[in-house]
C-alpha cells in the first residue's frame, strides 16, 4: 500500500487530490495538511511513501522543509504541485530533494501514475525539465552562480 499524505492551503486541493487517488487501488491517502509546518508533523506521525506538497506552502523555506521532512520521515518522498510558480523556483525544489512535480491541470490524469512510480524510486518531471535539472545541479557542483 502506498500511503501518501496531502499538503495544500486550500481544502478544494487537497479534495481534488484525494478525489483522483481514492479510486486508486494500492494507494490510501493517510493524512492531510494545510501548512508546510502542519505538513511536517503529519508526515512525522503517519510516515507515509509519499507527500503531495502544494508550492505555495513552502513560501521561502525550501530548504528549511524538505530537511526537517527527511529528519523527521527519510523514506518520504515529494512530489510537488505548483501553481504557475516561476520554473526556477521548481527547479529549487527539485535540486533540494522532491522527486517530481505535476502541474494542477494534470492531476487528474497522471496523478496516480506520479505516485506509484516516484514511489518506486523514480523521478516525475516532464522531459523539458530533465535538461534545466541537469544544469542547475552542473552549477551548483561547480559553484557557479545562478544566471
Amino acid at each position: 500500500m502506498i500511503a501518501v499524505v496531502i499538503a495544500d492551503h486550500k481544502k478544494s486541493g487537497r479534495a481534488a487530490c484525494r478525489q483522483v487517488l481514492q479510486l486508486e487501488k494500492g494507494i490510501e491517502v493517510v493524512g492531510e495538511a494545510r501548512s508546510g509546518l502542519e505538513a511536517m508533523a503529519v508526515a512525522a506521525k503517519f510516515k507515509p511513501c509519499i507527500l503531495l506538497f502544494h508550492m505555495n506552502l513552502f513560501k521561502g523555506k525550501k530548504t528549511t522543509l524538505l530537511r526537517a521532512l527527511r529528519q523527521k520521515s527519510p523514506k518520504t518522498k515529494v512530489i510537488l504541485i505548483p501553481l504557475r510558480g516561476p520554473e526556477t523556483q521548481i527547479l529549487d525544489v527539485l535540486t533540494h530533494g522532491a522527486r517530481g512535480y505535476i502541474q494542477e491541470k494534470d492531476k487528474r490524469t497522471f496523478l496516480p501514475k506520479a505516485v506509484r512510480l516516484v514511489d518506486a524510486g523514480e523521478a516525475w518531471v516532464p522531459r523539458k525539465m530533465v535538461a534545466k535539472i541537469i544544469d542547475r545541479l552542473a552549477r551548483l557542483t561547480t559553484g557557479q552562480e545562478e544566471r
